[in-house]
């Protein structure tokens, strides 16, 4: 064997040899992109499900007692005869406290004096 044969033997081995590395990296890359899809195809067939889901629900009429939840807790609503609470932050709620209490004490100063 001469020394050109075996030059081209090894380039041809070469060649091989970096041809089924980039096979074997396709076929990963070929795997990822399989499985991607079909986590994709699982998704939208939740996302259908849901929507289909929702569609249905618009179309059924609301009953009294969903429409009475919604309008409370979406727009603010209260029914007659309800009362609502409004809460202050303790910190506003006591310099105006302290304000009116000094200003109470100092009336009574000046009354008495």
């Amino acid at each position: 064997m001469s020394h050109k044969d075996r030059i081209l033997r090894a380039a041809a081995v070469a060649l091989l040899l970096y041809a089924l590395v980039s096979l074997g990296r396709e076929y990963r890359l070929l795997c990822r992109t399989e499985a991607l899809a079909q986590a994709l195809a699982e998704t939208r067939e939740e996302l259908t499900q849901e929507r289909d889901a929702l569609e249905r629900r618009l179309e059924e009429p609301l009953d009294e007692q969903e429409l009475r939840r919604l309008a409370w807790e979406r727009l603010g609503m209260v029914a007659p005869g309800e009362k609502i609470f409004t809460f202050a932050d303790v910190e506003e709620d006591t310099a105006d406290r302290e304000g009116t209490l000094w200003d109470w004490k100092l009336e009574a100063l000046w009354k008495d004096g």
